[in-house]
Protein backbone atom coordinates (compact mmCIF):
# COMPACT_ATOMS: atom_id res chain seq x y z
CA UNK A 1 0.00 0.00 0.00
CA UNK A 2 2.32 2.21 0.76
CA UNK A 3 4.60 1.66 -2.29
CA UNK A 4 1.26 2.53 -4.03
CA UNK A 5 0.72 5.42 -2.95
CA UNK A 6 4.47 6.71 -3.54
CA UNK A 7 3.83 5.71 -7.24
CA UNK A 8 0.82 7.14 -7.67
CA UNK A 9 2.14 10.75 -6.16
CA UNK A 10 5.11 9.94 -8.59
CA UNK A 11 2.89 9.64 -11.62
CA UNK A 12 0.26 12.61 -10.77
CA UNK A 13 3.08 14.76 -10.30
CA UNK A 14 4.86 13.66 -13.58
CA UNK A 15 1.67 13.72 -15.55
CA UNK A 16 1.16 16.88 -14.95
CA UNK A 17 4.94 17.92 -15.87
CA UNK A 18 3.86 16.66 -19.22
CA UNK A 19 1.79 19.44 -19.91
CA UNK A 20 5.46 21.76 -20.12
CA UNK A 21 6.46 19.34 -23.14
CA UNK A 22 4.05 21.47 -25.16
CA UNK A 23 5.44 24.46 -24.63
CA UNK A 24 9.39 23.46 -25.22
CA UNK A 25 11.58 20.56 -24.77
CA UNK A 26 14.11 22.36 -23.12
CA UNK A 27 11.83 23.91 -20.09
CA UNK A 28 10.74 19.90 -19.98
CA UNK A 29 14.13 18.87 -19.61
CA UNK A 30 15.27 21.78 -16.67
CA UNK A 31 12.11 21.13 -15.03
CA UNK A 32 12.18 17.32 -14.89
CA UNK A 33 15.92 16.91 -14.38
CA UNK A 34 15.80 19.43 -11.59
CA UNK A 35 12.70 18.24 -9.96
CA UNK A 36 14.09 14.69 -9.72
CA UNK A 37 17.06 15.85 -8.71
CA UNK A 38 15.70 17.21 -5.22
CA UNK A 39 13.28 14.50 -5.09
CA UNK A 40 15.89 12.01 -4.81
CA UNK A 41 18.30 14.03 -2.55
CA UNK A 42 15.22 14.68 -0.20
CA UNK A 43 14.78 11.28 -0.12
CA UNK A 44 17.87 10.08 0.55
CA UNK A 45 18.62 12.47 3.21
CA UNK A 46 15.01 11.54 5.00
CA UNK A 47 15.81 7.65 4.28
CA UNK A 48 19.44 8.18 5.86
CA UNK A 49 18.27 10.04 8.72
CA UNK A 50 15.74 7.25 9.32
CA UNK A 51 18.41 5.04 9.47
CA UNK A 52 20.45 6.64 11.81
CA UNK A 53 17.50 8.02 14.42
CA UNK A 54 16.72 3.77 14.36
CA UNK A 55 20.43 2.80 15.24
CA UNK A 56 20.66 5.41 17.62
CA UNK A 57 17.67 4.07 19.30
CA UNK A 58 18.44 0.30 19.41
CA UNK A 59 21.36 1.60 21.00
CA UNK A 60 20.32 3.15 23.62
CA UNK A 61 20.86 1.97 27.42
CA UNK A 62 17.89 2.67 29.39
CA UNK A 63 19.31 1.77 32.91
CA UNK A 64 18.99 5.23 34.16
CA UNK A 65 18.72 4.96 38.23
CA UNK A 66 17.48 8.29 38.52
CA UNK A 67 13.78 8.86 38.73
CA UNK A 68 12.18 11.51 36.34
CA UNK A 69 10.49 13.52 39.60
CA UNK A 70 13.98 14.03 40.56
CA UNK A 71 15.51 14.57 37.44
CA UNK A 72 13.08 17.20 36.89
CA UNK A 73 13.48 18.87 40.71
CA UNK A 74 17.07 18.08 40.59
CA UNK A 75 18.75 18.08 37.44
CA UNK A 76 22.36 18.56 38.21
CA UNK A 77 22.39 16.49 41.39
CA UNK A 78 22.53 20.19 43.72
CA UNK A 79 21.50 17.93 46.76
CA UNK A 80 22.79 15.27 46.51
CA UNK A 81 24.74 14.27 49.83
CA UNK A 82 27.45 11.48 48.25
CA UNK A 83 28.75 14.16 45.77
CA UNK A 84 31.74 12.82 44.44
CA UNK A 85 33.68 15.73 42.43
CA UNK A 86 33.88 19.14 44.54
CA UNK A 87 34.90 21.90 42.28
CA UNK A 88 36.07 24.38 44.53
CA UNK A 89 37.25 26.79 42.11
CA UNK A 90 34.55 28.07 39.32
CA UNK A 91 37.78 28.47 36.69
CA UNK A 92 38.09 24.86 36.98
CA UNK A 93 34.71 23.80 36.31
CA UNK A 94 34.46 26.09 33.58
CA UNK A 95 37.57 24.65 31.67
CA UNK A 96 35.68 20.83 32.82
CA UNK A 97 32.44 21.90 30.88
CA UNK A 98 34.23 23.56 27.89
CA UNK A 99 36.12 20.31 27.23
CA UNK A 100 33.13 18.07 27.37
CA UNK A 101 31.44 19.86 25.33
CA UNK A 102 33.84 20.06 22.87
CA UNK A 103 34.44 16.19 23.00
CA UNK A 104 30.54 16.32 22.75
CA UNK A 105 30.70 17.97 19.57
CA UNK A 106 33.57 15.53 18.15
CA UNK A 107 31.58 12.64 19.25
CA UNK A 108 28.32 13.92 17.77
CA UNK A 109 30.41 14.41 14.55
CA UNK A 110 31.45 11.46 14.35
CA UNK A 111 28.19 10.08 14.96
CA UNK A 112 26.59 12.17 12.17
CA UNK A 113 29.12 11.68 9.52
CA UNK A 114 27.44 8.14 8.70
CA UNK A 115 24.51 9.99 7.46
CA UNK A 116 26.37 12.88 5.84
CA UNK A 117 28.09 10.08 3.24
CA UNK A 118 25.43 8.30 3.12
CA UNK A 119 25.19 6.34 -0.92
CA UNK A 120 21.59 7.33 -0.41
CA UNK A 121 22.53 10.81 -0.63
CA UNK A 122 25.78 10.78 -2.74
CA UNK A 123 24.20 9.64 -5.98
CA UNK A 124 21.28 11.75 -5.94
CA UNK A 125 23.95 14.12 -5.39
CA UNK A 126 25.96 12.83 -8.19
CA UNK A 127 22.54 12.81 -10.19
CA UNK A 128 21.97 16.76 -9.63
CA UNK A 129 25.77 17.72 -10.90
CA UNK A 130 25.52 15.30 -13.68
CA UNK A 131 22.17 16.80 -14.73
CA UNK A 132 23.24 20.25 -14.52
CA UNK A 133 26.53 19.69 -16.39
CA UNK A 134 24.50 17.74 -19.26
CA UNK A 135 22.06 20.98 -19.45
CA UNK A 136 24.87 23.26 -19.55
CA UNK A 137 27.11 21.71 -22.24
CA UNK A 138 24.26 21.44 -24.81
CA UNK A 139 23.76 24.76 -24.26
CA UNK A 140 19.53 24.05 -23.06
CA UNK A 141 20.37 25.34 -19.45
CA UNK A 142 17.61 27.36 -18.51
CA UNK A 143 17.72 28.71 -15.04
CA UNK A 144 14.26 29.58 -14.32
CA UNK A 145 12.60 26.07 -15.19
CA UNK A 146 15.82 24.57 -13.41
CA UNK A 147 15.06 26.78 -9.94
CA UNK A 148 11.94 25.51 -10.70
CA UNK A 149 11.88 22.24 -10.78
CA UNK A 150 14.40 21.95 -7.59
CA UNK A 151 11.28 23.94 -5.95
CA UNK A 152 8.64 21.64 -7.02
CA UNK A 153 10.83 18.16 -6.29
CA UNK A 154 10.99 19.17 -2.81
CA UNK A 155 7.56 18.32 -1.80
CA UNK A 156 6.94 15.62 -4.16
CA UNK A 157 10.08 14.24 -2.14
CA UNK A 158 8.40 14.67 1.04
CA UNK A 159 5.59 13.18 -0.09
CA UNK A 160 6.97 10.26 -1.23
CA UNK A 161 9.50 9.78 1.68
CA UNK A 162 6.41 10.13 3.75
CA UNK A 163 4.51 7.07 2.12
CA UNK A 164 7.51 4.69 1.99
CA UNK A 165 10.07 5.62 5.13
CA UNK A 166 7.83 7.03 7.87
CA UNK A 167 5.71 4.73 10.15
CA UNK A 168 2.43 5.15 11.29
CA UNK A 169 0.94 4.14 14.80
CA UNK A 170 -2.02 1.79 13.09
CA UNK A 171 0.57 0.16 10.78
CA UNK A 172 2.97 -1.36 13.73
Amino acid sequence: MRIKNAIRIFVLAHISVLVLLFLSKTVYANFTVAMLSSMLILMGSLYSYRSMINQRVENVDIEDNKDVIDMMDDPYDLYEEERENEVADIKQMIKEEKARQKSNIIQNTTKNASAWVSVYRLIPYAFLIMGFLALNNNHSLLIMPYLLGLAAGIPLGYFISRDLFISRSSER
